[in-house]
């Protein structure tokens, strides 16, 4: 099918039921969500639709859609495809990560030391990777969720800006020529392996990110609060969400409901929680918060 042909399947089907979602979209015509994501920003140009996070509304103005659809062009598109088909088409959005796609991320202690957190990182790194685009800049923060990340990105082929105060994602990004990699610098906290403190906040004052990935070691539903146990990582976090248009929260399974030392947000600051949990429960209170939820 034809780039014109797909444009004029997708405002069809906006037609009918008023929105459309990247995932799905990529998933029915097998390509990529970066390409979904550039047919919707050109179809937003032109004022065919209008462009929201995850997807696009119906555009207001009938006429410019009149004047777009072909009448020969039929639209074929079926049901929304359920979220186990749309997980299935991983490998194909990323073809140069086919080798690293395996059930058990790579670490430097080997094979015997993987455990169910390991793997539970990774499909979360897996599916923040989704959300990156050829030309963003980046946040990465102290996470051992974005050192899977990291190397996502540096095996892959999206040309990205990474800022982060994390050592170990600056050692991995180190030798991607595709990557450009800045240090927050600061105070470097020997037990945190990275940059925090006064001075790193200071540092980050002027600078904006398209996306930032944050991590947390705790997330309690009742009081809806996201923690770590580092005031200085803490308050880090808290600048990078401020100084971001894009916030994703990385949350594997074994986040939730437990209690760590310092408040650095609450679950509606961020613009999505990428998360591996599949408890409903938890689910269901995160539902509450009308926080996007982007499945692992």
């Amino acid at each position: 099918m034809f780039r014109k042909e797909r444009h004029a399947e997708i405002l069809r089907l906006l037609d009918r039921q008023g929105r459309v979602e990247v995932e799905d979209l990529a998933a029915h015509y097998g390509v990529s969500c970066d390409s979904i994501r550039k047919d919707l920003q050109y179809l937003d140009k032109h004022g065919l639709c209008k462009r929201v996070y995850g997807g696009a509304l119906k555009s207001a103005d009938v006429s410019a859609l009149n004047n777009f659809l072909h009448p020969s062009v039929d639209s074929k598109l079926s049901a929304r495809p359920d979220s186990q088909r749309t997980k299935q088409r991983v490998d194909e959005l990323i073809p140069s990560l086919n080798h690293a796609l395996s059930p058990e991320p790579q670490t430097a202690q080997g094979s015997n030391t993987h455990d169910h957190t390991d793997a539970n990182r990774w499909a979360v790194a897996k599916r923040a990777y989704l959300e990156i685009n050829d030309g963003d800049s980046i946040f990465l923060d102290l996470s051992r969720i974005n050192i899977e990340l990291a190397r996502l990105l540096a095996q892959g082929n999206k040309h990205v800006i990474v800022t982060t105060n994390m050592l170990d994602v600056i050692k991995i990004l180190s030798d991607a020529p595709h990557i450009t990699t800045l240090a927050t610098g600061g105070f470097l906290n020997i037990k945190l392996n990275g940059f925090v403190g006064s001075e790193t906040i200071s540092l980050l004052e002027p600078l904006l990110f398209l996306k930032a990935f944050i991590g947390a070691g705790s997330i309690d539903l009742d009081q809806m609060a996201v923690s770590c146990d580092n005031i200085d990582g803490g308050a880090v976090k808290e600048k990078v969400i401020h100084n971001a248009s894009y916030t994703f929260l990385l949350a594997d399974k074994n986040k939730f409901n437990r209690e760590e030392l310092y408040r650095f947000a609450t679950i509606t600051d961020f613009s999505a929680i990428i998360t591996d949990c599949n408890d409903e429960v938890v689910l269901r209170k995160l539902r509450t918060t009308g926080t996007p939820i982007l499945q692992a």
